[in-house]
């Protein structure tokens, strides 16, 4: 096995700052490329991390020293770049959701199998407390038998984090 998985963050928004200061702080992975169609936003998160930046999504695929690909890019584009890099034999991390509908879930799933390559999808929120909690109820069986549930989620986002 690898001593360090070399990673690449396709997309640079918000997110991205996430997956780089994680990753930065993992001792088995090594952050080697950002890319963003937005020069900017790339060269200021290569720079924070001192790695290199790319613009075109096709030349960071392509480059053969990256492992894994961080896919941070909008959701409507999760599918189509995880079945590039899963093509490039990448293994992929894709933010949430996956992707737009099932098909599109499906075609990664089998470009993932075809490629040999691991495709996880970011669940961060399983790890939250109330989850947890929740969990262990169902787990001991303490809520009996569970016939239907509702949720309501009540985060929210300003207007400022959709023009970003």
């Amino acid at each position: 096995m690898k001593d360090k998985f070399n990673f690449a963050i396709l997309g640079c928004g918000k997110i991205a700052e996430r997956h780089c200061e994680v990753l930065s702080k993992h001792p088995e992975s090594q952050i080697v490329a950002v890319c963003d169609i937005i020069k900017e936003k790339a060269d200021n998160l290569a720079k924070k991390f001192g790695t290199e930046a790319y613009y075109d999504h096709q030349d960071l695929i392509n480059n053969n020293m990256i492992d894994v690909v961080s896919i941070c890019t909008p959701s409507g584009l999760h599918a189509e770049h995880a079945i590039e890099a899963a093509k490039a034999r990448k293994h992929l991390v894709c933010e949430k959701p996956m992707a737009l509908n099932l098909d599109d879930c499906d075609r990664m799933i089998e470009a993932s199998v075809k490629n040999n390559v691991k495709l996880f999808v970011v669940k961060q929120n399983r790890h939250n407390e109330p989850i947890l909690i929740l969990k262990n109820a169902i787990d001991r069986n303490q809520l009996g038998k569970i016939y239907m549930l509702n949720a309501q989620v009540l985060w929210n986002r300003t207007p400022q984090y959709y023009k970003e």
